[in-house]
């Protein structure tokens, strides 16, 4: 195991904790009086950086509803999505994640889009009951942005539909249940 990767899901699962859950929200556990496709928290760090350096999203969802979520990341394309840097963390379980759509929307903004199933977020062998769990990513900077915004929407999962053809960059459904500022310095 790389050692900074561990370190940072030290890091991020202590922050996970320590972050306030606001935003749209789903069943599947919680409130009856609940309404939506999960609980949703963001911590963006550091949010100045460099060209060629890299911030850490950290994005915790909760209260997740049964038919799952389609997790939607948009941010300024003076950023990249690192790579295989995505993750899930859910207690001591963790969950390597790929997006399912990675790129530029018809705004000149990036879009990640990622599916994650309520089981997911279940215990071993147990009923689901609302239990969080946080998705780690890694934004390198490519070039100077000074205002940008890094915004988290989570829409439900829809059943009935692939996930392949769910997202649309014409039709992004996007709105935000989270925001953190970005700025990237050129060199």
């Amino acid at each position: 195991m790389n050692y900074n990767r561990f370190t940072l899901r030290a890091v991020l699962l202590a922050a996970a904790f320590a972050l306030p859950l606001t935003g749209c929200g789903g069943g599947g556990g919680g409130s009856d009086s609940f309404v939506g496709a999960a609980d949703v928290g963001l911590d963006v760090s550091p949010t100045e950086i460099d060209s060629g350096d890299r911030t850490e999203v950290a994005i915790t969802l909760a209260n997740v509803i049964e038919d799952g979520v389609a997790l939607k990341v948009r941010f300024p394309d003076a950023l990249k999505y690192v790579r295989s840097s995505a993750l899930l963390l859910v207690g001591q379980k963790e969950v390597d994640l790929t997006p399912k759509f990675n790129g530029l929307g018809d705004d000149s903004d990036r879009y990640l889009v990622f599916y994650l199933p309520q089981s997911f977020f279940r215990p071993s062998g147990q009923e689901y009951e609302g239990e969080e769990g946080t998705v780690v990513l890694q934004l390198e900077g490519v070039e100077a942005v000074t205002d940008g915004l890094i915004e988290v929407d989570v829409d439900v999962d829809d059943p009935l539909q692939s996930n392949e053809g769910e997202f649309s960059v014409q039709a992004p459904e996007f709105d935000p249940a989270a925001s953190s500022p970005i700025s990237v310095q050129a060199e």
